[in-house]
């Protein structure tokens, strides 16, 4: 008998984890409250990155600790108010700070990102979406020889990961992107990469791809899960639906929903921002760049030049802040000449959790519901390989990497519905 199966959240991860489904011979429901992908999936830097393994939590947090919390950078904007909410959180967080914490956590990400491009243009090729997909790699620049140093160091585990990157000076760099001001020390031009020039376009050719393979995309806010049987009641707004198994996938929003049965997760919101700029006469970026010591990303889109801001630590719901763009849009008009601002503000929440890995497996003491979400600032780099990994183990395959480190386990203590 085929198997139903409600995936509740429509981002890039749960719209990749309902194809992976689909193509199992499930029956496969596709659950938001907004169209596919135009949440948080929507308004990212638009890098599929496999170099992007440094997890948040790293060595270097307790020097920089006192800039975050007086809120004197860029990288971090704290509302004060979140803060006594979040001290069990921030505990995981600087647990995870140790130098051998953060190199297994990058070896756990490194395993995972190393499949993400070629799961991306497995599922690209299958909508025919090559015409969103760029692969000129993309820039991590320093401003000063110090901030240029200092990054080397990080070269030290790209290099034991088998990450490609090449070394660019100024000269090198003047060369890769002309139009860019010469205020770069230098940096690195990370070469396994792709990036895409409209995140929601490419979200919609997959939730497209869904449908070909008979998955059903059902526009309901979901307001609670119940046992029933052995599966499962969805509770939206727009009735309920019994299904044999569940797949959480909402993101920030999942803490919500699971620990209404007891499933305590430690996963925030890190908000972030950006807003699409018109380029300035005939200006023009091959790739994004990404300006450590600026504090921002420059990534060009379709619909224009997209600035996105580092982490905002604020409740779920309060208003947006979005002072962070105006303290980096200064430094971006240093680097290239953008013009006018072409779109309104715009604002996301991305799951984060205290070590930087994902939640990708069952959730504990609940038969038949799983878990995708927690993946931070690489939501779009890991849909789809999140997707093959989760339905390999719910479909009962061989996963094609170890799923241990991602196991919710390591989190979820708390009682649940039922036994597993």
């Amino acid at each position: 008998m085929t198997r139903s199966i409600h995936v509740l959240g429509a981002g890039i991860v749960g719209i990749c984890t309902a194809v992976e489904l689909a193509r199992r011979g499930f029956a496969v429901t596709l659950v938001d409250r907004r169209e596919p992908a135009r949440e948080t999936s929507w308004g990212n830097a638009g890098v599929i990155a496999a170099g992007s393994i440094f997890p948040e939590a790293s060595p270097e947090l307790w020097r920089r600790l006192p800039g975050y919390l007086f809120n004197r950078g860029r990288d971090v904007h704290v509302h004060y108010r979140q803060l006594p909410r979040m001290l069990p959180y921030l505990r995981r967080f600087a647990a995870s700070a140790g130098d051998t914490a953060w190199r297994r956590g990058a070896a756990s990400l490194a395993g995972l990102l190393d499949k993400a491009v070629d799961a991306h243009m497995t599922l690209v090729a299958e909508c025919g979406a090559h015409h969103l997909v760029r692969r000129r790699g993309w820039l991590k620049l320093y401003r000063s020889e110090d901030s240029l140093g200092a990054g080397r160091a990080g070269e030290e585990l790209l290099d034991a990961h088998g990450i490609s990157y090449t070394r660019v000076d100024r000269a090198e760099l003047a060369e890769l992107e002309p139009h860019l001001a010469p205020i770069f020390a230098g940096g690195r031009l990370m070469n396994d990469v792709a990036t895409i020039s409209d995140p929601g376009a490419l979200g919609d050719a997959y939730a497209s791809l869904l449908a070909r393979l008979g998955g059903a995309i059902r526009r309901a806010e979901v307001r609670a899960l119940e046992p029933r049987g052995d599966g499962w009641r969805v509770l939206c707004d727009e009735g309920t639906f019994d299904c044999d198994a569940v797949v959480v996938a909402l993101g920030a929003w999942s803490r919500a929903l699971l620990a209404r049965l007891g499933s305590r997760l430690p996963l925030i919101a890190e908000r972030g921002y950006h807003r699409h700029f018109c380029p300035a006469g005939d200006a023009a970026l091959g790739r994004p760049i990404h300006d450590i010591d600026g504090g921002y990303v420059l990534a060009p889109m379709d619909m224009g030049y997209r600035l996105t801001t580092g982490v905002e630590w604020a409740r779920l719901d309060a208003p947006p802040t979005p002072v962070q763009l105006s303290r980096v849009l200064p430094r971006a008009r240093e680097a290239f000449p953008l013009g006018e601002a072409c779109s309104p503000v715009w604002l996301g929440n991305r799951p984060q959790t205290p070590d930087t890995l994902p939640l990708v497996g069952p959730v504990p003491r609940c038969r038949n519901l799983w878990l995708a979400s927690g993946h931070g600032h690489l939501g779009l780099s890991l849909g789809p390989i999140t997707g093959v990994l989760l339905a390999q183990r719910i479909a009962g395959e061989p996963t094609a990497i170890d799923l241990a480190p991602f196991d919710p386990a390591r989190f979820v203590r708390g009682s649940a519905a039922r036994a597993q």
